[in-house]
């Protein structure tokens, strides 16, 4: 999974793939690989494969995280690349008015319905994928014509998930 993390102002490219049981995460020309254990709502242990174990704390709103890790604390966004693109105006949003799963994954929530009226960049459902909760914005201000899915239901990468107006 290709993500982007913007981190004190800089957009710093974040690859995540599965690795055996855990995951090899590269950042710029850094590769760490870590098992993720979650130790409760908002505390996740990272087991690295040179055997230490990290403990840290994290607040998410939408994008924006917050995590406190050994006493010190840093805001960091993240967020896919075609959402960003998308959300800058670029390639992504489509011509149908369709917006469409970036990846396969499991509808965690809905936060529409047919006939809401939603604006540029807000949360239209949360779509989980690799264990990470992504949420997929509205690319554009509009109406919600039709919701292709439902709260539990899971989806192919490109499968139509909301249509609007």
């Amino acid at each position: 999974m290709k993500l982007l993390a913007n981190f004190q102002g800089e957009e710093i490219p974040v690859i995540v793939e599965r690795y055996g049981s855990g995951y090899q995460v590269r950042l710029r020309d850094r590769v760490l690989i870590a098992d993720m254990v979650t130790a409760g709502d908002s505390m996740r242990t990272l087991r690295f494969e040179d055997g230490r174990q990290e403990i840290f704390l994290f607040h998410r709103e939408q994008g924006d995280y917050r995590i406190n890790m050994a006493g010190r604390e840093v805001a960091v966004e993240v967020k896919d690349p075609l959402t960003a693109r998308r959300l800058r105006g670029g390639a992504g949003a489509s011509a149908e008015s369709v917006v469409k799963a970036l990846m396969p994954g499991r509808v965690v929530r809905l936060s529409v319905a047919p006939g809401d009226e939603v604006v540029r960049g807000q949360g239209i459902l949360i779509l989980e994928a690799m264990k990470m909760e992504n949420e997929i914005t509205a690319p554009r201000d509009g109406r919600i014509a039709l919701v292709h899915v439902e709260a539990g239901s899971t989806v192919d990468g490109g499968a139509p998930l909301v249509t609007f107006e």
